[in-house]
Formats: C-alpha cells, sequence, structure tokens
C-alpha cells in the first residue's frame, strides 16, 4: 500500500488563535515518505533554554529560602518539561517515514485515559505547590494555584470515571468516524477533501476539510444541532470541519495524517479496511 501525497492533499500549518487500543489498530511501516516537518525553531531552543536557566536558578534559591525555590523549580520544571517535549516531538515528527498503512477497519479508537489521568496529577501537584509553598507570593499568585489544583483533581477525578475524554476514531471501508461524547460523523471517504496538519499554540492537531456538509452522516438524528453547532465553531476558528487532538489518542500527527489522507486518496484499499472477524 504505498502511501502518496501532494502539497494539496498532505500539508502542515501552524496556527494561532481503558486499555489504548489504537496501537494494535493502526500501524505505519516505515519507508521513503517525503519528509516535510519543520525542525526545533530558534524560540523553541531559546525558551528552552530559558526554563534550564530559571530551574538552575531554583536549585539554587533551595539553599537560602526552601519555598520559593520549591515554587520556582515546580513552575519552570513545568514550562521546561513542555519545551523539551515539543522539541522531542519535533525531532521525531521529522524522523517519520512510511510507505504503507495497517488499520483494523471497526475498530474504535479510544483516548487515552492515561494522558488525562496524567495531566490531571501534574496539574493537582502544581497548585498544592502553589498554595503550600507560595505564603511569600501574593494572595492572587496562592489563588491562581487553588484554581489550577482544582482544575486539576477535576480532570483527574473525571478521567478516573470514564467521564472523559470522550469520542473516539473509526475506520471504515466507506467512512472515517469521527466521534463526540453525544454525537458521530461519518465522513465518506470520497467527500474528504483536504488533510491538514497543524500546529494549535504548541499542540498538534490534525484539521479534516469536507466538501459536502449535506454527505455527512449525523448519528443519532435528534443530535444534528448538536453537530453542526460544533462544526460551524470549527470552521469559524479554524477554518475546517473537524479538528483532532492527536495527543489524546497517543498517536503521532504525521501517522494520522498519513492514514487518512492514504484512505481518502486510494479508493482500491479502503475494502483492507473491512472488520476481520476471529475464527470460529
Amino acid at each position: 500500500m504505498t502511501l502518496r501525497s501532494t502539497p494539496a492533499s498532505l500539508a502542515t500549518a501552524s496556527l494561532a488563535p481503558g486499555q489504548s487500543r489504537h496501537r494494535r489498530s493502526l500501524r505505519v511501516s516505515d519507508a521513503g515518505m517525503a519528509n516535510h516537518h519543520p525542525p526545533p525553531s530558534l524560540k523553541d531552543w531559546l525558551l528552552l533554554a530559558i526554563g534550564v536557566t530559571f530551574v538552575i536558578m531554583g536549585l539554587a534559591i533551595l539553599r537560602s529560602n526552601r519555598d520559593v525555590g520549591i515554587v520556582t523549580l515546580a513552575l519552570f520544571g513545568t514550562c521546561t518539561a513542555v519545551f523539551a517535549a515539543q522539541i522531542i516531538r519535533k525531532f521525531r515528527y521529522r524522523r517519520f517515514s512510511a510507505s504503507m498503512v495497517e488499520v483494523a477497519g471497526g475498530v474504535p479508537i479510544l483516548p487515552r485515559r492515561g494522558f488525562g489521568l496524567f495531566f490531571g496529577a501534574w496539574l493537582l501537584g502544581l497548585g498544592i505547590v502553589f498554595v503550600v509553598f507560595g505564603a511569600s507570593y501574593p494572595a492572587p499568585f496562592r489563588w491562581i494555584g487553588g484554581f489550577v489544583g482544582a482544575v486539576g483533581a477535576a480532570l483527574l477525578i473525571g478521567t478516573a470515571l470514564g467521564w472523559f475524554p470522550g469520542g473516539y476514531l473509526q475506520f471504515d471501508p466507506d467512512a472515517l468516524t469521527l466521534a463526540q461524547r453525544r454525537w458521530r460523523a461519518r465522513v465518506p471517504w470520497d467527500n474528504v477533501d483536504l488533510v491538514l496538519e497543524a500546529d494549535l499554540n504548541g499542540n498538534p492537531v490534525l484539521l479534516i476539510a469536507v466538501d459536502d456538509l449535506e454527505a455527512l452522516v449525523i448519528e443519532p438524528p435528534e443530535a444534528k444541532a448538536l453537530a453542526y453547532k460544533a462544526i460551524a465553531k470549527n470552521r469559524l476558528w479554524m477554518g475546517y470541519e473537524f479538528a483532532i487532538m492527536t495527543t489524546h489518542y497517543g498517536i503521532d500527527l504525521p501517522v494520522l495524517a498519513a492514514t487518512v489522507n492514504h484512505y481518502a486518496r486510494e479508493p482500491s484499499m479502503r475494502a483492507t479496511l473491512r472488520q476481520r472477524l476471529p475464527p470460529p
């Protein structure tokens, strides 16, 4: 299954304002597909250097003022980890190449609950540090810390109880299903107009444009108004009907983009997405 992409069908852009099943349901084999992903920018390296500098300062402050040192390490340690992760991600994207894809058709690809648990725990811990060790800072700083901790706790509890993240992706011979918690849209492959890799405030996002909104199949039917409202909001803010935060699924952006693009541009390969029933 050779992947063929052109700048018109697979592009990149930078935008301003349970068990992980995807590892078994989507596989991409390495080979020489042209790589169009930029390396880390000077800004990326500068932000990382600033973060590391403040982490070193925090370590030095610990000797004379434990509380301020701990707050500095928590804040700028978080920033440094984020900046480093972005640089690593860009290097990983540049190494991506593929000539073949294999997807288990009819299998929902679920968001990773582990990501929500980790992120919620991180925010909760950061908020606790701000409140407990931020006594020497102005009161608004501790209020912000309390808010950050509350958001982290809500995310942690909601993820643990299965409230979010919701939705899933599913590849079928006739359509790509993009599901949210209260509705799902089946996008016929021939209705996929453009697949765009984008960066939204440092977060990898896959944008999908469709030719005809009327060709979408919204389920359940009573959720059509809600679905079209969400689609209209995506169009307003991003210019595309659908936006997928690939980090939630633990799938690298180039992998998902190449896979969607492959089945949208290669009708003869869609039959491979037929659900394989287990042997009797």
